[in-house]
């Protein structure tokens, strides 16, 4: 039993340094990295895109495309990434009571942004706008704005 004194201390002093190697191998791993960051990088796109649509068409009013045709756009985002809105709008129908006071109208806009290698990542904003006149000339209240898409 004389000759096994201090074999714990340097067996403890050994475990020490092998855990701390791999805690500083953990730490160093990058996690998170690779296709889930470009895959969240897209998501985004998408959702700037969408609401760069609606904040465009709300900047166009009271211009409406016909039904059926969206104002659409293309934007290059980075290298092999481009995003694109598609916008709907029109002015809103009977489903609606009259407006709060003469020359304001009411329109529903419908933005959907994408991005062109991400399937099924579609954002989409739907906004609900009134315009009218105001003191300093035309303009335009948001009433109501919703997003989904991916996150």
């Amino acid at each position: 039993m004389k000759r096994c004194r201090g074999s714990a201390i340097v067996l403890s002093m050994l475990l020490l340094v092998v855990l701390s190697a791999l805690g500083m191998y953990v730490v160093t791993v990058p996690v998170g990295t690779g296709e889930s960051a470009g895959r969240h990088h897209r998501a985004a796109v998408a959702r700037n895109m969408a609401r760069a649509g609606a904040n465009a068409a709300i900047a166009r009013l009271p211009v409406v495309n016909p039904v059926g045709s969206p104002y659409v756009r293309r934007i290059p985002v980075g290298a092999n990434v481009t995003g694109r809105y598609s916008v709907t709008s029109r002015k809103a129908g009977a489903e609606i009571e009259p407006g709060p006071a003469p020359g304001f109208e009411e329109y529903d806009l419908v933005s959907v942004g994408s991005v062109n290698d991400l399937p099924d990542g579609d954002a989409r904003v739907v906004a609900r706008i009134r315009y009218g006149p105001g003191p300093a000339g035309p303009r335009a209240r948001v009433l109501k704005w919703e997003e989904s898409g991916p996150r």
